[in-house]
């Protein structure tokens, strides 16, 4: 088989053939078969409901598999993951997945009882009556799941968890806590397990979601969308951290890369080079109708990520090669 030059990436990068709504993706390699996955929440742009444009869209969404066994140069659309929480039609959002020393993979994803279609499910720093928690479970090969259980945060109202290895040594979880304004939050285990995590502590006490921590160009990185857009946050040590700012467009011209950065995931590929993976909604649903972006459909972008200066550049119009390692 013939190894793939890089080439630009796909624009969009990969779409939702059932239901027009790739959301938070995250992407993890399966080091036995070279082959890429990314796991995504299926927001639901294409159902039409009764009645004005409706939050059940993004709810009841399960998690979503696309697979690359070309470096990411195409991706095919695998399936749903049936994660054994609870019985039921439930929701499923923000997946963070890493792989521990023995290969194990761990999925960290907020969970929500049933489909709920109403107008308290606001997440932009105030909770909710459904409450939202972050579940851990375990696999082997991405799609059979043993479940750990809910993890203790100290709140009933947790979202976007993202997971990395930190230089002490520790895995580290951050999430947003509704409960608290939006502030991120985080806690640490030195073994992933379930009763192993250390009481929560404020990492960022003002409005985020969706956060995204990685080592690159000599300085960890904190990456989170905030209310003046994707904002970057600069740490020798991944525990104290320092605004660096924003460092990408609030759009793009790219076919489908109209609109803000959103749930990013980063993928080192470089000493100071990087793959942001995103996702960017359209404005309306499947149909056309402006929609709330709760409804809207929405695709899986790429962009390069460079360290300059000491300070994150990404733009999203500029033409790069790109090649999953």
């Amino acid at each position: 088989m013939t190894t793939p030059t890089a080439a630009p990436p796909l624009a969009p990068l990969i779409t939702d053939p059932l239901f027009d709504g790739v959301t938070d993706p995250v992407l993890v390699r399966d080091p036995a078969t070279s082959t890429w996955w990314c796991v995504f929440a299926h927001r639901r742009a294409n159902v039409r409901l009764s009645g004005p444009a409706s939050i059940g869209r993004c709810h009841g969404t399960p998690l979503g598999l696309a697979s690359s066994d070309d470096h990411g140069a195409s991706w095919l659309y695998r399936g749903t993951l049936d994660l054994p929480i609870e019985p039921g039609h439930n929701t499923f959002w923000g997946p963070a997945v890493v792989a521990s020393d023995d290969g194990t993979y761990h999925l960290f994803t907020t969970f929500i009882r049933g489909v709920p279609d109403d107008p308290a499910w606001d997440t932009h720093g105030r909770p909710s009556p459904w409450l939202r928690r972050i579940h851990h479970l375990s696999s082997t090969d991405l799609w059979t799941w043993r479940h750990h259980g809910r993890l203790d945060l100290g709140t009933d109202h947790a979202v976007d968890p993202c997971v990395a290895r930190t230089p002490d040594g520790l895995w580290t979880l951050w999430f947003k806590d509704e409960a608290a304004g939006g502030a991120l939050r985080s806690v640490s285990s030195r073994l992933l397990a379930p009763a192993s995590w250390s009481a929560p502590v404020t990492v960022l006490p003002q409005w985020h979601e969706s956060p995204v921590v990685f080592r690159l160009g000599g300085f960890w990185w904190l990456v989170a969308e905030s209310r003046a857009g994707l904002t970057s946050y600069r740490s020798d040590d991944a525990l104290t951290w320092e605004e660096s700012g924003a460092f990408v467009a609030t759009s793009g011209s790219r076919l489908g890369d109209g609109g803000p950065v959103r749930s990013p995931d980063v993928i080192p590929v470089g000493d100071s080079t990087a793959y942001l993976v995103y996702y960017t909604q359209s404005g309306h649903d499947s149909f056309g109708d402006q929609v709330p972006t709760s409804s809207q459909s929405s695709v899986a972008q790429a962009a390069l990520v460079r360290v300059e200066d000491g300070r994150l550049s990404c733009d999203r119009d500029a033409p790069f090669d790109f090649r999953l390692p």
